[in-house]
């Protein structure tokens, strides 16, 4: 088998079939088979992943939960149980737009054998499937390594395509993680670079129900900074190195606009979290102590240094 396309549906009765066609519509020289881990969906989900299953039993192969498992526990089996040389992603509520996206990305892995995966751009689309403002930028370059990634690129989880020979199993404080994809790029990204496809093959909804696109963006944020506190601390000291000012910023940037918002609880709550890693980081202690403060003085900061002509950015 050559690529096995791990499907996640929870709750997306108004998607799935979108998504499914997407998939069974792709066109390859080689074997693909769709594992579609549908986790107890109470909306009818369920009902009709087993519809497709069964007018496809030849492409289709279902996990069933008995009970809810969450997204880091049904991720785990999904992975476990796949058979292909690369793994592909496709969450319930987005779609893949180009017939050709598996193709694409099983050769370019072909003819770079160090890549441990890859990934293609994505177009943003609301709930109706028309594109929304904002759309990630194009012209990204071709390789990225694991420092890069680390550093902020993000890596949508349906356009990612990973070679499962080097992929680790998943450790014990992953399922500590509120976004596990994210660590599985991270594990990896450990064993080779990564390639980026500028053509776009696939569409990432943003709507009300999305499991981050649903969410608001502190609430994105610090998610995403608990998740990358769980890979900081396993991550090589060279690697820590390379990251933690950036880390110790993003930690910052959320307390503080929890503070601009008057979430003075909430931003010392936030500080003091991020002290476990940043014990001695200014902004960070003055945010766990003197939350209500904070924005003033960094206010008379800012207004110094550019009265003395010291390069002002938007600086946390």
């Amino acid at each position: 088998m050559k690529v096995t396309v791990l499907v996640f549906a929870y709750n997306q009765v108004q998607f799935i079939r979108q998504a499914l066609d997407s998939a069974l519509a792709q066109k390859t020289e080689f074997a693909f088979e769709l594992l579609i881990n549908e986790d107890c969906s109470t909306d009818g989900t369920r009902e009709v992943v087993q519809e497709y299953a069964a007018a496809y039993p030849e492409k289709i192969r279902l996990l069933l939960s008995p009970v809810n498992l969450g997204d880091a526990r049904s991720a785990e089996r999904s992975l476990k149980d796949a058979r292909g040389e690369y793994i592909a992603f496709l969450d319930g509520d987005d779609y893949w737009t180009s017939p050709d996206k598996l193709q694409t990305q099983a050769g370019l892995m072909d003819a770079h054998p160090e890549f441990s995966g890859c990934w293609h751009y994505q177009e943003y689309v609301d709930a109706e499937g028309n594109p929304v403002q904002g759309q990630p930028p194009h012209g990204l370059k071709s390789t990225w390594s694991l420092e890069e990634i680390l550093k902020g690129r993000t890596i949508g989880t349906s356009s990612a395509f990973l070679r499962r020979s080097m992929l680790p199993p998943l450790p014990d404080w992953y399922f500590l993680c509120p976004f596990g994809d994210f660590v599985v790029w991270v594990l990896c990204l450990q064993n080779g670079p990564a390639g980026y496809l500028d053509d776009s093959l696939g569409a990432y909804r943003i709507h009300s129900g999305g499991l981050y696109s649903g969410l608001d963006e502190i609430t994105q944020k610090l998610l995403f900074q608990r998740t990358f506190g769980h890979v900081y601390r396993h991550l090589p000291p060279a690697n820590q190195a390379q990251v933690a000012e950036m880390f110790a910023r993003r930690w910052a940037t959320v307390a503080l606009k929890q503070s601009l918002k008057g979430d003075w609880r909430g931003a010392k709550k936030t500080a003091r979290e991020a002290q476990q890693d940043f014990p001695h980081d200014m902004r960070i202690i003055l945010l766990a102590h003197l939350p209500m403060l904070y924005p003033r003085l960094r206010s008379v900061w800012l207004a110094w240094k550019q009265l003395w002509g010291r390069k002002v950015q938007d600086e946390v």
